[in-house]
């Protein structure tokens, strides 16, 4: 079992984080999957794989992407940093990377922007997509749906989460 939406970089975990992979390790769960929202928490989460390796080894994994809530505080180079992230062994897919449209953390308009690029990101590095929708499935299926075929799965499938 693989539990794909962990969000371990939160700090609410400081406390007991090394206890929570150990209890999933107990119930089954082989792998976690750890969130990249942004860039430095994707940053964090590749850090938080490279720590843990020796203790878990080959049982923590991350994502590097911008989630819809943070699509309003990307830098200019956040592109140029997710690749770099993305070379890294533990990244398995871009995002968690999507559309929100109930929250609106973020502009619509700047949402789409950041979540069209990271799909050609992922097109162009050849991953996987973990991807978000919420209240946007027409807007967000429609910028998807060019780039289905061109999206590999790696062994993943192009993951949703909402």
């Amino acid at each position: 079992m693989i539990d794909i939406g962990v969000n371990l970089t939160n700090k609410r975990f400081d406390k007991d984080r090394t206890e929570l992979i150990v209890r999933a390790k107990k119930i089954g769960v082989e792998q976690l999957i750890i969130t990249g929202t942004n860039v430095e928490e994707s940053k964090q989460a590749l850090m938080l794989c490279q720590n843990y390796q020796s203790q878990f080894p080959n049982a923590l994994f991350a994502t590097a992407g911008v989630h819809p809530h943070d699509a309003d505080g990307v830098c200019d180079n956040y592109l140029s940093d997710l690749a770099l992230l993305a070379k890294q062994p533990f990244v398995k897919a871009i995002g968690e990377c999507g559309l929100d449209f109930n929250r609106n953390f973020s502009s619509a308009e700047q949402q789409v922007k950041v979540f069209k690029a990271q799909i050609q990101l992922a097109t162009q590095l050849g991953m996987p997509l973990f991807l978000h929708q919420r209240d946007a499935f027409t807007d967000w299926f429609e910028l998807l749906k060019p780039f289905v075929d061109q999206v590999p799965a790696n062994g993943f499938p192009l993951f949703y989460g909402e």
